[in-house]
């Protein structure tokens, strides 16, 4: 019995393994669904059928000498780590190739899953990087923008402390907004800082289901509706919160009130400006790629890729074109260059995709819509709404376009 039980492990609880690790570290459905199936056909595992889920995996399998089998693989709820998505992908190409038995496969998907590379200074400087860079980008000053990066490093600690201690995900999110709020105006009140808004929306950036938002619209242009849906009502979740505890802390401290735009003046935005504000992007973007644990080989690509999609973005709209053709543009291009320095640099398109993405989505856009809802301005929030609901559908697009290319083509090999 413990022999058959064994070689079960060994073949199909090696191939679910692999899904349940892709799944938990943020990759798409289809990619989970492919690497299983190589990893089966390599093991000679016949006739496998699987539904996956972003919370689960549905399967069964012919084995050899084993007969049908059927499991459910309950994948647990962890932050992004797009390290591990590519070293399983790396695993399942070797695999495939014959260069890797099932015993050394199983123990790498093992060490890959008991991997934990979230360490704390990591940590800091990603939560620093991402709330300094996005608050400077949208047009606030260098001041407010390094107190941004100071309130965010606190709340990157306070994530850290929430992970472990506070089991409720929306519970922590709501007492990281009521912290980022008073921690701002604390910075205010010290005279450390001068636009309280800028302040809190490059700290929310740090806050924002950046990673939910780009998971639901990913599995949405691949027709899979119903973890989309989920994702996107795990994002709504998080931004409620997030509105929650700041329209709080407004109700208790005088003055805090948040502008009606997030950028100001871009028709007067000079080149220079245009330029650094668009390289504070990319710096942005990097802070998130050390957030979601991109390999430190990616980091200038990510950065680019973040700059480039903040500038062309910001360019459209100084020229006075609207803010979906902005969306759509800039959008398309981070897709289409994403899978472009997939191919060439040999790693899953999600490497770039995931961080190149962050400046343009709508997470603060739909942020700002609640708390506006909460505090009663039923225009602006309405307002905001439109946007959000503008740029998720116009990147849903563009994903939706740049996978429909052949992988046949030359440049997409």
């Amino acid at each position: 019995m413990q022999e058959k039980e064994k070689k079960s492990i060994d073949r199909f609880g090696t191939v679910l393994l692999a899904g349940k690790i892709l799944l938990s570290s943020g990759a798409e459905i289809y990619r989970a669904e492919e690497t299983m199936h190589r990893i089966a056909e390599a093991m000679h595992i016949e006739d496998m059928d699987a539904y996956v889920m972003n919370r689960g995996i549905f399967a069964t399998a012919k084995v050899p000498e084993e007969g049908i089998e059927t499991r459910i693989v309950s994948v647990p709820d962890k932050e992004m780590d797009i390290e591990k998505i590519e070293e399983v992908n790396e695993l399942s190409r070797t695999v495939c190739s014959g260069a890797l038995n099932i015993e050394n496969l199983l123990l790498s998907l093992r060490k890959i899953a008991d991997k934990n590379t979230y360490s704390l200074s990591g940590r800091l400087s990603s939560y620093f990087l991402g709330a300094a860079g996005f608050s400077y980008a949208i047009g606030t000053s260098v001041q407010d923008s390094f107190c941004a990066g100071v309130v965010g490093s606190l709340i990157g600690l306070f994530s850290l402390y929430a992970r472990d201690h506070i089991k409720s995900r929306v519970l922590g999110t709501i007492l990281g907004s009521i912290l980022t709020a008073l921690l701002s105006n604390l910075l205010i009140v010290l005279g450390l800082g001068r636009e309280l808004s800028f302040i809190i929306l490059g700290v929310m950036m740090d806050l924002v289901p950046g990673v939910a938002f780009v998971n639901s619209v990913r599995e949405f242009s691949q027709n899979n509706f119903a973890t989309g849906g989920t994702l996107l009502i795990s994002a709504l979740l998080t931004c409620v919160s997030m509105a929650s505890g700041v329209a709080l802390v407004e109700m208790l401290v005088p003055g805090m009130h948040l502008i009606s735009t997030a950028i100001s003046d871009i028709s007067r935005i000079s080149n220079a400006v245009l330029l650094l504000r668009s390289l504070a992007a990319g710096i942005g973007t990097v802070g998130f790629a050390i957030m979601f644990h991109v390999r430190k080989r990616h980091f200038l690509v990510c950065g680019e890729l973040g700059a480039v999609t903040w500038f062309i973005y910001i360019l459209f709209l100084k020229l006075q074109y609207n803010e979906v053709i902005a969306v759509f543009v800039s959008g398309f291009l981070a897709v289409l260059a994403s899978r472009i320095f997939a191919v060439f640099r040999k790693c899953p398109a999600t490497v770039f995709l995931m961080t190149s993405l962050i400046p343009l989505l709508p997470g603060i856009s739909l942020y700002r819509a609640i708390y506006y809802f909460f505090m009663g301005n039923t225009e602006a929030a309405l307002h905001f709404a439109k946007i959000c609901s503008f740029t998720a559908f116009t990147i849903a697009v563009s994903i939706a376009i740049v996978q429909q290319i052949p992988r046949s083509w030359k440049i997409m090999k």
